[in-house]
């Protein structure tokens, strides 16, 4: 044996070429082999013929003018084992078939986009998300206690202030009012009990009244009927009130049942999958109407509670979304400059502010973020902040050009319901124009969109799944940030002695069970 001296692949005595690379091999009889050639060509029988290169891989000629493929066993070989893989695959259930081909999308995206970071989400998920929640009086000579404001989840609608999405004015049947949310069951978790909180204000349950555990704590659900502690304000929710002694700890968990879905308010069949339910009836560019829209779509009453220029100081000395701060005024400015001149469609300002806190605000978290989250403004100048922070400065931008913008609170996974994170992000509302109002037959009035955004997770007019909203803002009666105040705030300490030892609390959020999908998968890039 020996070795071509071209590719060094293994030749064997006698041969006079290398069936790897196709060239003659140098020896010591190739000039007889040559002249044998002669002769037989002379005579006029078969002669062997010199190779040429290959012309694709695994591909020779051999000295008797044949092709070969050298790698024909290894092809065939490839090729049973894609067999094999088939047959799997169609063995397996209904459920592993759509598990596998969600897996599959997945990977195919990645190939795609191998730069571009992302996130998979499902169209469908029911789930059990449970809060739990272990105080303990660091006090060692003190009774102390605590009341924690836990929040009734709502049903949530595509849009939250209408029974439809559009109403027709040539009487056909108006668009239904698709429920994104829908919470099937709440249920509370201490000292040995279990408690099924009623939904909504569907009962209410005072501090006068409420459940005493065998532990010394206390339950109730009081309603928004009355102010003070021992209600609740802004929207529904539950009370609990933990009684511990000098160093007594305890743990309660508090579940939420609800039944998800996807919905999208944008229709651009380049960057959104068709199949998210709101496709078809979304909002693009060319069919948005103006900043003077707004006053003669939903009566007004989002331009009236959500335009503030100024709004929430949440205790400190600037107001969390602030349009008429200097660097807000610039970078509308900024914006403004890269659209057409005098630019009035309002979808096409609130995308390109999107994007511009997407382009220039890093995101980032510190130990403590989220209790004295930047305003809008200083978000702006330090270049970076946390989810509270970059909706601020997203309303911010918003609100100079009369764009009604609130809040939404709730939790939120980012890790295919592995890993659960409280979040703010924003609810906006965008017209439609009167044009297309009026060539679909549809009432100015309901002719709008409310869409969720979250600036800090690349979703434009978009609500995962994934995510469990806790609490939309609602209007504030005496436009003093009341409402949103009791959200961030919804803790109440004792402190017996005044040495501020009280009690130290901690919060997971993590799955109750299985979650069940549906629908399929949609990626959202980071």
């Amino acid at each position: 044996m020996g070795s071509c001296p071209y590719c060094s692949a293994t030749t064997l005595d006698g041969d006079t070429i290398c069936y790897s690379c196709g060239r003659v091999l140098a020896n010591s009889s190739i000039m007889e082999h040559r002249i044998n050639l002669q002769k037989d060509r002379h005579n006029n029988v078969n002669a062997y013929r010199m190779t040429s290169a290959p012309k694709r891989r695994g591909i020779v000629q051999t000295d008797r003018g044949r092709t070969k493929n050298i790698l024909k066993g290894r092809k065939n070989r490839f090729r049973s084992l894609i067999m094999l893989g088939l047959v799997a695959f169609i063995m397996l259930s209904p459920q592993a078939r759509e598990m596998t081909m969600g897996k599959i999308s997945e990977v195919k995206e990645f190939i795609m986009n191998p730069t571009s970071g992302y996130l998979v989400y499902d169209i469908e998920a029911d789930y059990t998300l449970n809060r739990i929640v272990t105080l303990e009086n660091m006090d060692g000579d003190s009774n102390e206690y605590f009341i924690e404001t836990l929040p009734i989840s709502p049903d949530i609608y595509a849009l939250e202030n209408s029974n439809a999405m559009y109403t027709y004015t040539d009487g056909s049947q108006d668009l239904p009012n698709q429920k994104i949310q829908d919470v099937s069951a709440i249920e509370l978790r201490i000292d040995g009990q279990s408690l099924d909180i009623p939904l909504g204000n569907a009962a209410i349950k005072s501090a006068a009244e409420s459940v005493v555990t065998s532990g010394g704590h206390e339950i109730w659900w009081p309603g928004t009927s009355g102010s003070g502690n021992d209600f609740c304000t802004g929207g529904p929710c539950v009370k609990v009130k933990v009684n511990l002694s000098p160093n007594q700890k305890i743990t309660f968990e508090y579940l939420v049942t609800i039944s998800s879905k996807s919905f999208t308010w944008w229709s651009d069949v380049d960057d959104v999958d068709a199949r998210i339910p709101g496709f078809s009836s979304g909002i693009v560019e060319e069919n948005s109407g103006t900043f003077d829209d707004f006053q003669n779509r939903g009566d007004g009453e989002r331009t009236d509670d959500f335009t503030a220029l100024r709004w929430y100081n949440k205790n400190r000395p600037d107001h969390a979304i602030d349009a008429t701060a200097a660097n807000v005024i610039a970078a509308v400015s900024a914006i403004d400059s890269n659209l057409p001149d005098g630019n009035q469609n309002a979808f096409t300002f609130a995308k390109a502010a999107f994007d511009y806190i997407r382009e220039n605000i890093e995101y980032y978290t510190e130990e403590g973020a989220g209790t004295a989250a930047l305003s809008g403004p200083s978000c702006l100048a330090a270049g970076q902040g946390d989810c509270d922070e970059q909706t601020n400065a997203f309303l911010s931008l918003l609100r100079a050009k009369g764009i009604p913008g609130w809040y939404v609170f709730g939790i939120l996974s980012s890790k295919s319901y592995t890993k659960w994170e409280a979040h703010a992000w924003g609810y906006i509302q965008l017209p439609m124009s009167s044009e297309w109002c009026n060539e679909n037959n549809i009432d100015l009035n309901s002719c709008y969109i409310e869409a969720s955004v979250d600036v800090t997770n690349n979703k434009w007019l978009l609500h995962t799944a994934s995510a469990l909203i806790d609490w939309i803002e609602q209007p504030d009666p005496n436009r003093d940030g009341t409402y949103i105040n009791a959200y961030y705030r919804p803790l109440l300490y004792s402190d017996q002695d005044g040495d501020f030892d009280r009690i130290e609390r901690d919060r997971i959020f993590a799955l109750e069970g299985p979650v069940s999908y549906g629908g399929g998968k949609f990626p959202v890039y980071s």
